[in-house]
């Protein structure tokens, strides 16, 4: 390149003296080899540029990835959130009947060796609709009038515990209500 210069400005100060046209084209060839020069700088340039953003880019899919999966389990949680306020509401005023879950256990319930053993407990607030409720089963009275259904303040609204001499058992919408919201979360994957 320094060549190059070297007869550039030899033949521009022989050109310089006469002709104006013959010395801009001396000029412009000894600027061609820096344009070239600069042109292959900027094009290394924009190639690595390139580069570098093609990899940001494939980092970004990764990571907008992860969000979506962090918002997507937020999402779950908030909806899950809002569902339990539902359910808790619809159980303090009254608005689940007990009374399948007491007809299941007059049903089926396993007694013990005394035969008459069986024992329901409600929350007191549930206590009068669901014996209404089972005054309408004439198929039941004989199973209602071998057990004791009774109050139990410990228990929450819709809640029925049932006991016999072979065991006991205990429904609670709340119960089943964490149950559904913890396989939702597995199957959202967030297992939280």
């Amino acid at each position: 390149m320094t060549y190059i210069r070297c007869v550039a400005a030899r033949v521009t100060g022989a050109y310089a003296s006469g002709d104006a046209a013959a010395a801009a084209k001396v000029q412009w060839l000894v600027t061609l080899g820096d344009t070239r020069a600069r042109r292959l700088a900027e094009s290394q340039a924009l190639q690595t540029t390139a580069q570098a953003v093609q990899r940001a880019l494939q980092g970004l899919t990764a990571t907008v990835g992860a969000r979506v999966e962090q918002i997507a389990a937020m999402v779950v949680e908030l909806g899950l959130c809002v569902a339990r306020e539902i359910v808790g509401a619809a159980l303090d005023r009254g608005a689940v009947d007990p009374t399948a879950t007491v007809v299941h256990c007059l049903r089926d319930c396993v007694h013990g060796p005394g035969g008459a053993d069986l024992v329901v407990h409600l929350h007191p607030d549930d206590l009068a609709p669901v014996l209404a409720a089972l005054a309408l089963h004439p198929e039941l009275q004989q199973q209602v009038a071998q057990c004791r259904i009774l109050p139990d303040a410990a228990l929450a609204r819709g809640a029925v515990r049932a006991e016999t001499g072979a065991g006991r058992l205990r429904y609670d919408p709340r119960e089943v209500f964490e149950r559904v919201a913890a396989a939702v979360r597995g199957a959202d994957g967030g297992g939280r």
